[in-house]
This record gives C-alpha cells, sequence and structure tokens, in this order.
C-alpha cells in the first residue's frame, strides 16, 4: 500500500518542478524582451540623391550618397560615408573646344557628429571628418608640332588623382516614432591644395535602430 502513496508523491514533486520550471522560464524570456524593447538606438543609416557643384568653377551636376552611423555614449556618432559625383561643361580651349566634358568624383568620408534636439522632433546635427577622393578628370585634347619636318602628334584623354582633405556639413530632420527621418543635407568639404571646392545640398533620408 505503501508504493503507490511513494510513486503520487513522486508524480506531485514531478509536476511542481515543471511548472517551477516554465514559470522560470516565462520569467526570463520576459526581462529579456524588456530589456532588447528598451535599448537605445545605436546605429543608424541615411542616403541621398542631390544637387553637386565645384564652388571654384560653379561647374555643377548631381550627386548620390549613402552613410552608416554608430552612437557612442558620449552622444557622438562616427559615421563612415560614400558618394559620387559627376560634374561637367564646356572645354573652352584646345582642339574640342566647345565640347562637352566631364568630372566624376568617388569620395570616401569618416565623420562625427551630434544630433541637437531643437524641439519635438526636430532635430539639427553637425558634422565634422576627414575625405579622400578620387577624381576622373575627362579632358581630352590633340595638339601637332612640326619639328625639322617631322609632324608630331599629341594626345590626351584623361587624369585620374588622389586628393585629401576635411568634410563639414549640416543635417536638419525630423524623426517620426518609428525611428525614420527625413530632413536636408548641406554640405562642403576643404581639399588641401585647393581649399574650399564641393558644395552639396540634398534632401536626407534616414533610419535609426
Amino acid at each position: 500500500m505503501e508504493e503507490p502513496s511513494f510513486l503520487l508523491e513522486e508524480e506531485y514533486v514531478s509536476g511542481y518542478n515543471n511548472k517551477d520550471m516554465k514559470y522560470f522560464i516565462f520569467l526570463f524570456l520576459s526581462i529579456i524582451s524588456i530589456e532588447i524593447s528598451s535599448q537605445e538606438k545605436k546605429f543608424t543609416i541615411r542616403t541621398g540623391v542631390g544637387y553637386y557643384a565645384d564652388v571654384m568653377s560653379m561647374y555643377n551636376g548631381p550627386v548620390i550618397w549613402l552613410e552608416g552611423g554608430y552612437k557612442f555614449n558620449t552622444g557622438f556618432y562616427m559615421n563612415g560615408r560614400v558618394s559620387v559625383s559627376s560634374v561637367d561643361w564646356n572645354m573652352s580651349e584646345g582642339f574640342f573646344e566647345g565640347y562637352r566634358t566631364m568630372i566624376v568624383r568617388q569620395m570616401a568620408d569618416i565623420t562625427f557628429s551630434k544630433p541637437i534636439n531643437l524641439r519635438s522632433q526636430h532635430y539639427l546635427e553637425p558634422g565634422f571628418g576627414f575625405k579622400l577622393k578620387r577624381e576622373y578628370n575627362f579632358y581630352p585634347d590633340i595638339s601637332i608640332d612640326e619639328v625639322n619636318g617631322q609632324t608630331y602628334v599629341y594626345t590626351r584623354y584623361s587624369q585620374i588623382f588622389y586628393e585629401i582633405g576635411f568634410t563639414i556639413y549640416l543635417d536638419y530632420y525630423y524623426q517620426f516614432t518609428n525611428n525614420f527621418y527625413l530632413g536636408l543635407r548641406t554640405d562642403t568639404n576643404v581639399i588641401w591644395a585647393v581649399g574650399f571646392e564641393g558644395l552639396t545640398i540634398s534632401p536626407l533620408f534616414g533610419f535609426r535602430f
């Protein structure tokens, strides 16, 4: 008669342990989900397509850019950006005078920025950093020279060179409750050998996660 009693007691203890374990797992998962949902958004990604001008010559064209950033505990973001712009104009001299040509600029930037909450969900975000630029300068030309009865033809098509400098920009945007934000970017850069060179004005589309 005691054996069934022992089995009943063992079954009761086993059932109690299962319920306790389920409760513990439920509590653990609830804490994790609360922690995850309450975490501050550390990453951001933004992009835009807009207007680009060479401030030295005032030739202009389009620019497209893509940027990603990570937020430190200080509130500053470290951002990495890639962009491509093109500028075209009519050549004013040489064999191809009057023909249209172009410059293509491929740029990479490392910048630091910090959002400033103006009011409600309106933000101003100034940034500063370093730029590496690769430039394709398409400037074809042909020149003909005669020396001692010999005719020499010289040709030129393009130049490719690298430059470094600084980037300064200012973003204004409105951030929605779903962490998507929309605004405007103005950007300029200083190249070591030239000074102020490029000017960008572009709509801004971004998201924090």
